[in-house]
């Protein structure tokens, strides 16, 4: 769905694209967001600490701001001035499936898609009645626990689902590295539930709603001379998102949807000590979308239509610092054709945000089946990227004459397919300008660099009799050409390997990622290079009931994703997974 808005065969899909469905998040046994990507071609991801801590994603070198991320359609970019994407606080009991596209799709879902774009997709009421629950405990504490039921009965479909994990977690900040960190232990904490209801009127129209929320609350390690060992710090994000929809074939060839959405996030600090204060931001978005397919011989054609309503609350101390709402527009129109060894995607679209002038976007894809298995695709794409609102307004480091960062990317691929068995490599130049940082000689966000990112990605993903196998490899060169520096933060080598076992009962696994080494913030030592291996095992002790355990960190590997900030050690987990369906007749 993600790579061109209409659903497609995987093997047909011309961005670099990966899908993750439920079994696969289930065998991987992660519990969050992150560290399930961590696995996947072009994505990296920095953490301030453990579980909960602060996390930044990279896709392609793109940083947060620059990479799209999707629940259910809508966007999570924050308004304030991080202009981050709480991907730590996702939790995946609550996730039916992951679409990841690579590369500049701006001309498909608009600002921020300059790395790609992430779409997660939660929990759906289809299938068979089932009823479902999870119990574990692990190491540092840590628990979680989860139940739910989903199917369909008629013309009535339903998904509800609820979750719990508590950490007491690890002490964030390396003592030895930061100044005046507390050394206490930063425990997580994350309530989760979903809920999707659906009506079928008839065969042809459906309506229904769904309603999502993350609440995690977390403790945190500051550093500096401002701080001190006694200082206590908290802080809490509380993600929000309910959907109404209605879908439709008006005719034939012709199919529709319409949905609203209402979404916000709240996210809070609290530092008790020495120099004790309080924040909050809040960002609110309103989204009214229209989508059309049109199904012809060879074709399948879309268009559509999104409005939006974004705004932003920051306050410290209960004192208002930013308080803005702006409007965004977008039309939208893209063609999909397939007809023997010949595959061709265009998409373009035009949006207007509050403020500024109109961007235009585009992407141009072309892949050449050589025969039933090998296919070779090249496309041309733009980007773009709005600064948020906080960027532009916020009292002390706003700039409102900020322009909008643009992207160009050329790609050469090449797939093999062949049955479960898919290989796809893809060599690709982004160009960025105009990129949005903060400036320390302005003391304001400008629009200071320009970037270039080639480099080459390949994934793999098949089946060998009862094993399971999924690798990738990632080869980039991430530069600041303003300055000739490598990106902060960015590896120019991530590399990931899974495996599953079936063994009769018994389901055995395993996988092994390896980041290269990379620049931190100046002034601050290089990170080295780190390879992290995982173990899982499975064991069905009924129809319903399956035992399962994981180690992960197996080698106890002493690590950074950023300067001064501890990583998880070896930790150990086991559980229950119970799953009923009703027994056929």
């Amino acid at each position: 769905m993600t790579a061109s808005r209409t659903e497609q065969i995987l093997t047909d899909v011309l961005p670099h694209t990966t899908v993750l469905g439920r079994d696969a998040i289930e065998q991987s046994q992660v519990m969050d967001l992150p560290s399930l990507l961590s696995r996947e071609a072009g994505f990296q991801f920095t953490q301030t600490g453990g579980r909960g801590g602060q996390a930044t994603a990279f896709l392609r070198g793109a940083a947060s701001l620059q990479v799209l991320v999707l629940v259910d359609g809508v966007p999570m970019t924050k308004q304030d001035t991080t202009g981050a994407v709480s991907l730590e606080h996702i939790m995946l009991d609550q996730v039916d499936r992951i679409e990841i596209v690579r590369g500049n799709v701006s001309a498909i879902h608009g600002s921020g898609a300059v790395g790609g774009v992430i779409q997660v997709f939660t929990r759906q009421g289809t299938g068979e009645p089932t009823v479902f629950a999870t119990a574990e405990q692990g190491s540092l504490g840590t628990s979680r626990r989860q139940m739910g039921t989903q199917g369909s009965v008629g013309r009535f479909g339903y998904s509800v689902s609820v979750s719990r994990l508590d950490t007491r977690g690890i002490n964030a900040a390396n003592i030895a590295q930061t100044t005046n960190a507390n050394p206490d232990l930063d425990g997580y904490t994350n309530e989760n539930r979903t809920l999707a209801l659906s009506y079928k009127l008839n065969d042809d129209h459906q309506l229904g709603l769904r309603s999502t929320q993350f609440n995690g609350r977390f403790d945190y390690d500051v550093s500096g001379s401002f701080s001190s060992p006694q200082d206590v710090h908290k802080g809490g994000a509380k993600i929000d998102s309910n959907s109404f929809f209605w879908s439709g074939r008006l005719n034939p060839i012709w199919s529709a949807r319409l949905s609203h959405t209402d979404a916000k996030e709240r996210n809070t600090t609290q530092t008790l000590g020495s120099f004790p204060f309080a924040t909050e931001a809040e960002t609110r978005s309103q989204i009214t979308s229209w989508s059309n397919k049109f199904d012809l011989d060879s074709w399948v054609l879309s268009w559509g239509a999104d409005h939006q309503s974004q705004g932003i609350d920051m306050s410290t101390d209960g004192v208002s610092g930013l308080s803005r709402q702006r409007s965004a527009s977008a039309l939208y129109g893209g063609a999909v054709f397939n007809r023997n060894a010949h595959g061709l995607q265009l998409n373009a679209r035009r949006d207007h945000v509050q403020g500024m002038s109109h961007k235009d976007s585009l992407y141009l894809g072309y892949g050449f089946s050589l025969n039933r298995q090998w296919k070779l695709i090249a496309s041309h794409s733009t980007a773009f990227n709005v600064p948020p609102l906080g960027y532009l307004f916020d009292p002390y480091s706003g700039n409102p004459n900020l322009r909008p960062e643009t992207a160009e990317t050329q790609e050469l691929g090449l797939q093999w397919a062949a049955g479960p068995h898919r290989l796809r490599s893809t060599w690709f130049d982004t160009r960025t300008r105009d990129l949005l940082l903060y400036d320390f000689n302005t003391w304001q966000f400008g629009n200071v660099s320009r970037v270039k990112n080639q480099g080459l990605e390949t994934s793999y993903s098949g089946r060998f009799h009862m094993t399971d196998l999924r690798a990738s490899l990632s080869l980039q060169d991430p530069i600041n050409e303003t300055t000739g520096l490598q990106l902060v933060r960015r590896a120019k080598t991530l590399a990931s390997v899974s495996v599953s076992q079936s063994l009769g009962l018994w389901t055995l696994g395993g996988s092994a990622r390896y980041t290269g080494a990379r620049p931190d913030v100046a002034g601050v030592p290089e990170l080295p290079s780190n390879v992290l291996v995982d173990l899982t095992a499975r064991y069905v002790l009924s129809r319903d009931l399956t035992a399962f355990g994981r180690i992960e960190n197996l080698t106890d590997a002493r690590y950074q994703t950023a300067f001064g900030y501890n990583q998880l050690p070896r930790t150990l987990t086991i559980g229950l997974s119970w799953k009923m369906k009703p027994v056929k007749p």
